[in-house]
């Protein structure tokens, strides 16, 4: 009993010094640290540790139309340049405005507004991509100056301005028109059609010819300038009514204004003249000449200032065409300035337009003396013919005459020739 004792006291006092004894401290698994041990009846898996940051959240875009850039750019004219009323403006827009259209301005130094017009973009309203704007400005300065032009597309809500483009410019005063009118001369009495030859403007651009009676009257065509020799523009047309019969009554004989005007308004020439009316039996008279319709030929009535030189004036009327745009669809087979122009035969000293030199009548026979514009008829059988008929036709209309011969320049061999 007593040795059971012993050993039962031994064995208290070991649990009692173990239990008293620092405990051990489990070990933390660092990045630098192995793992504990795993026990051996355990498999080792390794495990693979992802570094991938976050993914980011994708931004959600505000419900809206998308904005469509915008601009203008002027190409003409160019900073400081020196411009005279009217300014060719010309440029691009990024979109094409409302209406097709932009606004322009002219400003003098002060700022204050000179000149103001529409400029047509080419292109529908919305179309995106550069279009092409151009058109013209008029203004008025009465001295030379500092300017700007301003190109601007406007707000079609308020008419403020969405975008705006300018360009410094050095304005000129206005000089008198650098237009000449050749044909009606100067405080002549003439008759409708009024026949013009104007040397004015650019080849190609659009002018208006308006005739203003002093009793307030307005007749007005819109023509496209041709090219002339040197190169100018060059009008040569009979002013007439959009109708073939005049509207009633006619306005009486008195003093008008030929005035040629670009399409902007520019004055560009001008003439003095007095207009005789149709029932004006004192100072005119009529005359026939003969057009054509298709190849048959028509008489058409006229209405010349009177004159004892009535065979002349028939042809001078004949060479000068039918009216443009007859109802009656009158055509000439005589050369008119175009074909004039156009000839690659002309030689030197040409004119724009085919002019009667003399005619004369001797025992019957009319000799019709053209100048050498005449050879650009360009030829063919047919074409030959009805200018031979149309001629001698609009002078068989006189007693006097029995036979017709045709000139050019005073030669009468192989004129007229296919």
């Amino acid at each position: 009993m007593k040795r059971l004792l012993q050993t039962l006291g031994s064995l208290f006092l070991l649990l009692l010094l173990a239990a008293c004894a620092p405990t051990a401290p489990t070990p933390t698994i660092g990045p630098d640290q192995a793992p504990s041990p795993v026990p051996p009846t355990a498999e080792v898996v390794p495990t693979a540790v992802s570094t991938v940051a976050p993914t980011a959240v994708p931004t959600v875009p505000t419900a809206g139309p998308t904005p469509v850039p915008t601009g203008i750019t002027i190409t003409s004219p160019l900073a400081g340049t020196e411009v005279r009323s009217p300014i060719a403006v010309e440029g691009m827009v990024a979109v094409v405005p409302f209406e097709s259209n932009l606004r322009g301005r002219v400003y003098d130094a002060n700022g204050d507004v000179v000149g103001e017009g529409p400029i047509t973009v080419q292109g529908s309203m919305g179309d995106p991509g550069a279009a092409p704007f151009s058109g013209e400005l008029d203004f008025t300065v009465t001295a030379a100056g500092p300017g700007i032009v301003e190109i601007a597309e406007l707000s079609p809500k308020d008419g403020s301005i969405i975008v705006s483009a300018t360009v410094a410019v050095a304005l000129q005063a206005a000089t008198a028109p650098a237009g000449t009118i050749e044909i009606p001369a100067a405080d002549i009495s003439a008759t409708l059609p009024l026949h013009i030859l104007a040397h004015v403007g650019r080849p190609g651009d659009e002018v208006v010819a308006a005739l203003l009676w002093d009793d307030g009257s307005v007749l007005t065509r819109t023509y496209t300038l041709l090219e002339g020799q040197d190169g100018e523009g060059l009008l040569i047309e009979s002013l007439w009514w959009q109708t073939d019969i005049p509207p009633l009554p006619f306005p009486p004989t008195q003093p008008a204004t030929l005035e040629i005007r670009t399409a902007a308004g520019t004055l560009l020439a001008q003439q003095q003249l007095t207009v005789l009316s149709w029932d004006d039996e004192a100072n005119v008279q009529e005359v026939t000449v003969y057009f054509l319709t298709g190849e048959e030929l028509h008489a058409a009535t006229l209405i010349i200032p009177r004159t004892l030189r009535i065979g002349t004036a028939a042809l001078e009327e004949l060479l000068w065409g039918p009216p443009v745009n007859s109802e009656a669809g009158f055509i000439t087979a005589l050369p008119l300035p175009s074909d004039v122009l156009a000839y690659p035969g002309q030689g030197p000293n040409w004119g724009p337009r085919v002019r009667l030199l003399e005619l004369t009548i001797e025992d019957g026979v009319a000799t019709a003396n053209f100048s050498r514009e005449f050879r650009a008829y360009g030829g063919g059988s047919l074409r030959v013919t009805l200018i031979r008929e149309q001629i001698t036709r609009t002078l068989l209309e006189f007693p006097t005459v029995q036979e017709v011969v045709i000139a050019v320049e005073g030669e009468t061999e192989g004129v007229l020739e296919p």
